[in-house]
């Protein structure tokens, strides 16, 4: 049913408790694709033994480091009829695969979406030090027109059927909202589905720790000048969400003409 692909760079700890979360899952109807952008480190083989001929372990020696060429390499060997990607510091829930295959099993969904966990820890010490209680976000409410305003669904949310990423590929050029672009390019005549299930469990740190690694906290000047470009790249639909681009940078204090959008 799945395959799972995960873009690795330099964590091994964090890609450990990755796997034992895959291990732990009551569906193991998946295959499991890990691209590692440096060869830092051996591959985890304690813990893919536990996937006996469901796994491939890529070492890409090519290209620039980041996860949107690795997404790419995955893809293109990926063979499940939905492929997830996942990032190498995020969890499921171990009956999350059970509940995302019962739903697509009904009709097949083009592209299926759910609700997420957060969880907040501490990176500088080893193992990381969680803080606090996960919290529960609700992304109901997002819609194929809000994707083109915003993007709510973290990639780890997001089962694609495979179909519709034919032709399809990451940009390897964006140091941030990379994700973002890439289900705007799905999402061109295709239609999102929703369910009501929380079992990804997205791990940050708090945004100005030192330890933090995710690249969106780090380049923060570059976020209204990539949202432009995006808007730019991926046409609004219709009038209603050329105006919510406009409101949504206004509400920041930035005004720009609603040609931009």
């Amino acid at each position: 049913m799945f395959t799972i692909i995960i873009p690795t760079h330099d964590r091994p700890q964090l890609l450990q408790r990755t796997l034992e979360s895959l291990i732990a899952q009551t569906c193991q109807d998946f295959k499991l694709v890990i691209v590692s952008d440096t060869a830092t480190y051996l591959p985890p083989y304690n813990h893919l033994v536990h996937f006996p001929n469901r796994f491939d372990y890529v070492l890409r020696c090519s290209g620039r480091p980041g996860p949107a060429p690795s997404r790419d390499m995955g893809q293109a060997i990926a063979d499940g009829e939905y492929i997830i990607f996942l990032d190498d510091d995020d969890t499921f829930d171990p009956d999350h695969l059970a509940k995302l295959k019962a739903r697509l099993e009904i009709d097949r969904p083009e592209l299926l979406f759910c609700d997420l966990q957060v969880q907040f820890e501490n990176r500088a010490v080893s193992p990381p030090e969680l803080l606090g209680a996960t919290h529960k976000v609700s992304i109901a409410d997002v819609t194929d027109d809000s994707v083109y305003v915003r993007n709510r669904i973290p990639n780890s949310c997001i089962a694609y059927r495979r179909d519709v990423l034919q032709g399809i590929s990451n940009n390897p050029d964006m140091i941030i909202y990379e994700d973002w672009d890439f289900l705007l390019s799905v999402l061109k005549g295709r239609t999102l589905t929703y369910l009501a299930t929380d079992g990804v469990v997205i791990h940050k740190t708090e945004p100005d720790a030192p330890e933090n690694m995710r690249r969106g906290n780090s380049n923060e000047n570059l976020v209204v000048q990539v949202m432009l470009e995006l808007y730019q790249r991926h046409p609004a639909r219709n009038m209603e969400t050329r105006l919510a681009r406009q409101a949504l940078l206004a509400s920041a204090n930035l005004h720009y003409d609603l040609a931009y959008f």
